[in-house]
């Protein structure tokens, strides 16, 4: 990956060396993908979006996070029928995930399932019996030293289990992670749509730059959070992410769990105060909630947002002139934007 930012009159610089601005301070609203020159692209429906994912091949580099209000056995299904694929969230009670997880291996299925720290190891083994093939450690902070140790005692105990720990941000996370055996490193702290962390705990790391720091360290990378357009999609893609993870944006989809009420449907982050407390997790001196809780109109079928982000992808490859994921983030060149320049890019026709 090249992590190319053009300056101008055709000069060009690499990050982190950036004129004028930190590295470390970059979001995608911060950035622009510049059309390239002498390009060719047979057509947009050449630009393959292929992309080996642990031990799946997805037909397109989406995976859907691990939230109670998004995904559930009707969205995973979906996301396989249309080439991505579907993270189960951990659930208080897990003989249920067991008997999904037997359910998806007998019909093939692909699917992640999510765990957590306490009980890792036999949770692995629990779901590895029943057909899993790849295990989402789900932690807000996956720096923390018990991550480690519950991978370590995965990838000896558990033959042929792939594991993604997080949630990182940093180079060096992402090269403890590497030394330490972790397959795939989950990446994003705060940008999520539904996410309070960054106001609430104050901390947190811009996107963009999360994404150029861990993918530096060559491991395979999800960009979760912080996808609010296809051409975020893109940008995250093209600064050298494998996957993209999407939450917020499922919402109110058909497939997300939930009843319709007055058109809408409820979403919540997974450290909102009402998931919380339906995980016997009650907030208090302890413990903030980071999350919220809100309704949405309801959107029709999930293919329909899935195609929304393929197709933007796919014209920023067509922009780049590459055929694949792995040509575009070598060929991608970046530009820093002014905010004048973000609020130039949104449609503005008075009305």
């Amino acid at each position: 990956m090249s992590k190319r930012f053009y300056k101008s009159l055709g000069k060009k610089e690499a990050w982190p060396n950036l004129t004028g601005i930190r590295a470390s301070s970059l979001t995608y609203g911060d950035v622009l993908l510049v059309p390239q020159t002498n390009t060719f692209l047979k057509s947009r429906e050449s630009a393959n979006l292929t992309t080996q994912f642990g031990p799946y091949k997805l037909r397109v580099p989406i995976i859907a996070a691990p939230m109670d209000t998004i995904v559930g056995e009707k969205m995973i299904r979906a996301l396989a029928e249309l080439g991505a694929i579907g993270t189960l969230p951990r659930n208080k009670n897990f003989a249920e995930n067991v008997s999904q997880c037997k359910k998806f291996t007998e019909e093939g299925v692909p699917c992640v399932y999510a765990i957590g720290l306490k009980n890792a190891l036999q949770d692995a083994q629990t779901l590895k019996k029943n057909g899993a093939k790849i295990v989402l450690l789900d932690v807000a902070h996956g720096g923390m030293k018990q991550m480690i140790g519950a991978v370590t005692a995965i990838k000896k105990s558990v033959k042929n289990m792939w594991v993604i720990a997080g949630n990182i941000a940093t180079y060096e996370q992402a090269l403890w992670y590497k030394k330490n055996g972790v397959d795939i490193a989950r990446v994003g702290v705060g940008p999520g749509g539904l996410c309070s962390t960054r106001l609430v705990a104050g901390s947190g790391f811009p996107q963009l730059s999360a994404v150029f720091e861990t993918t530096t360290t060559k491991i395979p990378v999800i960009a979760d959070g912080g996808i609010r357009h296809p051409g975020d999609a893109a940008k995250a893609l093209a600064a050298g992410a494998s996957i993209i993870m999407i939450g917020s944006l499922f919402a109110g989809c058909d497939e997300t769990p939930g009843k319709i009420v007055n058109g809408k449907k409820r979403v919540r982050g997974q450290a909102s105060e009402s998931y919380m407390r339906d995980n016997h997790v009650a907030p208090g001196e302890y413990r903030a909630a980071e999350g919220i809780e809100t309704y949405v109109p309801t959107k029709g079928p999930v293919q329909n947002v899935i195609n929304q982000i393929a197709g933007g992808i796919r014209s920023a490859m067509s922009y780049a002139g590459a055929s694949s994921l792995q040509e575009f983030s070598k060929k991608a060149l970046f530009t820093l934007v002014s905010s004048s320049a973000a609020d130039e890019s949104r449609p503005h026709i008075r009305q």
